[in-house]
């Protein structure tokens, strides 16, 4: 038998578009087991998600090993559609599942090189596969993705709706082109987010929430753009997360209590998700 398990994650971080990711202390698992082929879900999209050889986990799993004369049994704690990285849970669960059915001991870059084809962007994947907050690139035509550290320096309050976002509709809403300007003042955040997760630096946090690639057309329509507009006195700052429509508010440690009450109070047909980083990426216990 095979246990594995794989985080959520928050993507972006404003200016770290497609390059930053977080995972998320949230986590979804497979139960893998020799048997007749069946594939059982319990938990979120459970009369959703496909229950053959084209479930996502499962086509990630068949890079490694055969899924024939395999029982799979999901249990999904991560809302799909949602920006939180169900799709990327479901690539690294069958990835860490299936080099352990084959055997294989694979670096997290291999197995990010392997899933990127199913993932398409390599943000969230990097997070899920390597846990803590992660940077992602591409060069030459190779993904890769590196842990550049443990936590973010404020905690995180996800504001969860129930309409959903497909991430290729979200990116018909950007434009092939920005300004001089906006692309100069995105660099400086991106440069600023770095920064601030480095030095473990909540002041230049706030200051690198600045981008102007993605959130302001994506928020246009979001379900949630006034929270964005106006955060609560004691945000640090708003992203969205991923392509949305989930927020992110960050907040100093000690004001997660106090804010998660207030955003449930004022959004009470959202969920709110008070969520440490993962300290772990996908993994077979």
């Amino acid at each position: 038998m095979i246990r594995a398990f794989a985080p959520a994650s928050t993507a972006n971080l404003g200016p770290g578009f497609d390059a930053a990711g977080v995972a998320l202390d949230l986590w979804n698992e497979v139960v893998v087991e020799d048997g007749a082929f069946a594939v059982e879900v319990e938990g979120e999209g459970a009369d959703e998600v496909a229950r053959d050889r084209s479930h996502l986990a499962l086509r990630a799993f068949a890079l490694f090993a055969p899924v024939e004369d395999r029982r799979f049994s999901f249990r999904n704690r991560i809302p799909l559609e949602r920006g939180l990285g169900s799709s990327a849970a479901a690539i690294a669960l069958g990835l860490v599942a299936g080099a352990a059915a084959a055997g294989c001991t694979a670096s997290p870059d291999e197995l990010l090189a392997a899933g990127v084809r199913l993932e398409g962007h390599a943000d969230n994947l990097a997070a899920a596969l390597n846990g803590g907050v992660c940077l992602s690139w591409n060069r030459n035509g190779a993904p890769h993705g590196v842990r550049v550290a443990d936590s973010m320096p404020a905690a995180a309050v996800l504001v969860v709706p129930s309409e959903r976002t497909r991430t290729d509709d979200s990116r018909d809403a950007l434009p092939a082109s920005v300004s001089h300007e906006d692309a100069v003042v995105t660099a400086g955040a991106a440069a600023l987010l770095g920064a601030a997760v480095a030095r473990g630096d909540a002041d230049l946090l706030r200051a690198a929430f600045a981008d102007r690639l993605h959130e302001p057309y994506r928020l246009a329509s979001a379900p949630l753009r006034g929270l964005a507009e106006r955060p609560p006195e004691r945000a640090l700052g708003v992203t969205l997360s991923g392509s949305g429509p989930s927020l992110v508010v960050w907040v100093a440690p000690a004001d997660v209590a106090d804010v998660a009450a207030e955003l449930t109070a004022s959004h009470p047909d959202t969920t709110v998700l008070p969520l440490e980083v993962a300290e772990r990426g996908a993994h077979v216990a």
